[in-house]
């Protein structure tokens, strides 16, 4: 099946960008009309300040050539702020953080529209001869993150020529920057680091905070490496080793804590949702309505002369 959008997906497409910017336009005219009716204004005033009233921030972007976003209905949390766009994977358990940005925007998979998700997700093979071609567009990859990974806050991931595959219980770090990277399980990936194309994680590897790891650097497992230009220090000990796993395990915990912040009542625990909605006013049969404090007080201050 060719990963190029057909002429019906196309013209679908424009159709839907035409229908929706068209909404938005007039969503536009509608807010500026109110304001206009509502605001004394005279000549020789400020233009009209135009305050959008929504947030259009989206956290999936599908693009018709590159893919679109695959997200598990059980995957950890996804901040509101976090952006995915593409050919983006993400698998149960896994959570993305406030202002993480995914970027898969240099492929071709426009399939991933036909396609069910469980097929769209699996990691597609890559021309070889894609980079002999001169070609600067379209010669990369798709991002997939596996079961309970977390990407933090700030961290910009890309796969701009080739993929781009986070393993399973992987800890990626503030601001960390990574592109066309393989990284094996429960690795961590320290803050503000930076992985080049074509580097090679194995399993149960540390990256410290800062370190820049070479083009095509392959690291084996158990190692931790350090400094810019990244090198190994030494060998993990079993202990630190086992370290990662609860690493990647307490970050679950985290993520789940965040995932009803959008909520009215997010954030609480179980012991005190109760608290958080109003108590009901309505009475049983045959029992009078409960009058509320305020009522009370009113009550009191007529019957004073």
């Amino acid at each position: 099946m060719s990963r190029k959008p057909t002429i019906v997906m196309r013209l679908r497409e424009s159709l839907g960008r035409a229908f929706r910017e068209t909404g938005q336009f007039l969503d536009r005219v509608g807010i500026q009309g109110e304001m206009l009716a509502t605001t004394k204004r005279e000549i020789g005033d400020d233009p009209i300040i135009f305050q959008d009233h929504l947030s259009r921030h989206r956290q999936k972007m599908p693009l018709l050539w590159r893919g679109k976003p695959i997200v598990s209905p059980d995957a950890a949390f996804i901040a509101p702020c976090a952006t995915m766009i593409g050919s983006v994977c993400i698998e149960p358990g896994a959570s993305i953080f406030y202002k993480a940005i995914l970027r898969a925007d240099n492929c071709e998979n426009a399939r991933s529209f036909i396609l069910p998700d469980e097929e769209a997700k699996k990691v597609w093979e890559l021309d070889d001869k894609r980079l002999d071609k001169g070609r600067t567009t379209s010669i990369g990859g798709g991002i997939f993150v596996g079961e309970n990974s977390n990407i933090q806050d700030g961290c910009l991931i890309s796969a701009t020529v080739n993929h781009t595959q986070i393993g399973n219980g992987v800890t990626v770090g503030h601001l960390a920057r990574i592109d066309s990277a393989t990284i094996g399980d429960n690795c961590l990936i320290g803050m503000g680091s930076v992985l080049l194309p074509g580097v090679q994680i194995g399993d149960e590897s540390f990256i410290a905070a800062g370190a820049v790891v070479s083009k095509d650097t392959e690291i084996s497992s158990g190692e931790l490496w350090v400094g810019n230009p990244a090198r190994k220090l030494r060998d993990l000990t079993p202990k630190e080793r086992q370290r990662l796993h609860y690493q990647s395990s307490e970050y679950v915990k985290v993520a789940s804590s965040h995932a009803d912040v959008m909520k009215l009542d997010g954030g609480l625990p179980e012991s005190l949702r109760e608290y958080a909605t109003p108590p009901s006013t309505e009475s049983t049969p045959g029992e009078p309505a409960s009058v509320s404090s305020s009522e009370e007080d009113n009550a009191e201050h007529e019957k004073k002369p």
